[in-house]
């Protein structure tokens, strides 16, 4: 099992610098708070740290599992580039949340109770356990509005974008085509985590009646 899950990580990591989701923006427009991700500069691009990516990737989808095996819900907000609709999909299909983007009020609404119908493909009708945000500088008013809220918040976020209110912040540059199609595959076999553990534990039923 451990050599199962080292094979994996080593897979991860492959696909993720095959992918050129290390190479961050450009010097000029970068945050200089991300400095400690960083490998230095190559052409004038920031170079993220895959092996830091890693880490923090590591331990934002063992939350991501732990609470998605426990069947609480996940709100997602935003989608991997390129794969809006499959994406939308593979969230409803396993019971989560799913909005196109953030909306300003939209989470205002939660200190009442009060939960509005804004997502196309699953009415969102109770408080989520974990907010998902993808690009953080485009929905800076998640961030705002659920400062009140004890709702962690977990998002990918490359070397220009500001992470200050974000829980579990991973460090990739996930704004591109490849980068959409590595973490919708991510994600895809995150929530296939359950219907594997499902077989497992079938296995071994089976194998104990087996051996009556």
């Amino acid at each position: 099992m451990k050599n199962l899950q080292k094979n994996l990580n080593r897979f991860v990591l492959q696909k993720f610098i095959t992918y050129g989701l290390h190479i961050g923006s450009l010097k000029s427009v970068w945050n200089p708070s991300f400095g400690p991700f960083l490998n230095g500069f190559r052409n004038n691009f920031c170079i993220i740290n895959p092996e830091l990516t890693m880490l923090y990737l590591r331990r934002a989808f063992k939350i991501l599992q732990k609470t998605h095996l426990a069947n609480k819900k996940i709100l997602f907000i935003g989608s991997p580039v390129g794969l809006e609709k499959e994406f939308s999909r593979l969230c409803t299909k396993n019971n989560h949340y799913f909005l196109e983007k953030g909306a300003y009020g939209f989470f205002s609404n939660y200190k009442n109770k009060v939960y509005p119908k804004l997502s196309t493909l699953h009415n969102i009708d109770s408080q989520p356990a974990m907010i998902f945000l993808f690009d953080p500088s485009l929905n800076a008013m998640v961030l705002e509005e659920t400062k009140a809220l004890d709702i962690p918040i977990i998002s990918f976020v490359s070397t220009d974008d500001n992470y200050s209110q974000i829980d579990y912040l991973i460090p990739a540059n996930i704004k591109s085509q490849k980068g959409g199609l590595f973490v919708y595959n991510l994600f895809y076999h995150l929530f296939n985590i359950k219907d594997q553990k499902l077989f497992n534990e079938k296995r071994k039923l089976m194998k104990k009646v087996n051996n009556i």
